[in-house]
């Protein structure tokens, strides 16, 4: 089996580096099992590793034999109700399955039936698009949650990935945060975590400072080279595949340790490799086909969700020789207004496109992304 899976989150046995922030995941969580809750925001560009942090950390929790809940959110989930509805039927559908594989009392059993759980959701959900006090209703749900099941369960862990999508929802941050410092208060052990781009927080900064502090963020950036090994080998040994220092190395330089980039060069490598041997001749064939997987998968996506005149900036940037660029050099290549080039670097930014490396320098978000840039537009 191939132990790589670029656009699907890294199963936790394959799992590399993030130690630092796995150890402030615990410390938060035994904060948290202690009555005195912590919450989390984990932040980062797209193919990042936030999903995968995710998921890890849902490991380590339900290793502690927490409950843990994790939401995938969507464009589906546009409303304060139907959040709500979401939250408590995937709290209750994972409070069902603990009940079943650790011993719980008849009445945690009981209480964790998902039809019951279902048709309570509806009501508090139903009572949110009344105009009712939404938070009152959530709080008292959770509480009731609570309260059936402390004393058996150390803490109950809410994940929501793809927290951007909470952005679409007027008003369901400060929501969030009612309702789970209130919990707080109440000594109610619940730990909330999001996860989503570096726009979210900057978002969450904008509403207002309580909501800020409410959230501790863990921004991740690239692998460094020790944890880039790390990814390589840790998944490659486990499936008994075998690879030269020679390509460790060049992966590891090329990918500049970005982790979904890792996974694509594993993904392919693994695929050329019959022999379960990946060396430099293997590296070699496989390099075409690692990217246009590249290109499909990632900077395709990246070029095309850019505005026109986004994409010249991007043009601009690709053709001059040097990685980190000033303001005034893109304004140049452009052949735009400044302060026009000013808001497309902003947009930009929030794409994920370019990053900013300090105070008027960019660049583009990885160099492999410079090459396809250059291709295309030959």
């Amino acid at each position: 089996m191939n132990p790589f899976t670029p656009g699907r989150t890294v199963d936790p046995q394959f799992f590399a580096g993030r130690k630092e922030e796995m150890e402030r995941f615990r410390t938060f969580l035994k904060s948290t099992r202690e009555g005195n809750p912590m919450h989390l925001a984990i932040l980062g560009e797209r193919g990042i590793g936030k999903s995968s942090l995710l998921r890890m950390c849902e490991s380590l929790g339900k290793a502690d034999r927490c409950i843990v809940a994790r939401v995938d959110l969507d464009a589906s989930v546009g409303s304060l109700g139907a959040l709500v509805e979401t939250l408590l039927r995937h709290i209750s559908q994972e409070g069902e399955a603990y009940s079943k594989l650790f011993k719980v009392s008849a009445k945690i059993k009981r209480f964790f039936s998902v039809s019951k759980m279902s048709a309570s959701a509806l009501g508090v959900s139903v009572g949110i698009e009344r105009k009712e006090p939404a938070s009152l209703h959530v709080r008292g749900e959770l509480t009731k949650i609570w309260q059936a099941v402390k004393g058996s369960v150390p803490a109950i862990i809410v994940m929501l990935d793809e927290a951007e999508h909470l952005d679409r929802i007027d008003g369901s941050l400060p929501f969030l945060r009612n309702i789970f410092s209130r919990l707080s208060e109440d000594r109610a052990s619940f730990m909330l975590i999001l996860s989503g781009k570096l726009t979210l927080f900057r978002r969450i900064k904008e509403l207002h400072s309580p909501l800020a502090r409410f959230f501790n963020p863990i921004s991740l950036a690239e692998f460094s080279p020790e944890e880039s090994l790390e990814a390589i080998e840790k998944p490659l040994q486990v499936a008994g595949y075998r690879i030269t220092p020679e390509v460790k190395e060049l992966i590891a330089k090329t990918s500049e340790g970005h982790p979904y980039i890792i996974q694509v060069f594993g993904f392919y490598l693994c695929e050329k490799a019959p022999e379960r041997v990946i060396d430099r001749r293997v590296y070699d064939a496989a390099l075409p086909v690692i990217m246009t997987g590249l290109t499909k998968q990632l900077f395709e996506d990246a070029y095309t969700t850019a505005s026109p005149q986004e994409q010249r900036v991007l043009q601009a940037m690709a053709w001059e020789g040097q990685a980190t660029l000033d303001f005034s050099m893109i304004v140049k290549g452009s052949r735009l207004p400044a302060n026009k080039v000013a808001y497309l670097l902003n947009r930009l930014h929030e794409k994920d496109c370019i990053r900013k490396v300090a105070r008027g320098q960019y660049r583009l978000f990885h160099s492999l992304f410079k090459e396809y840039l250059k291709q295309f537009l030959r």
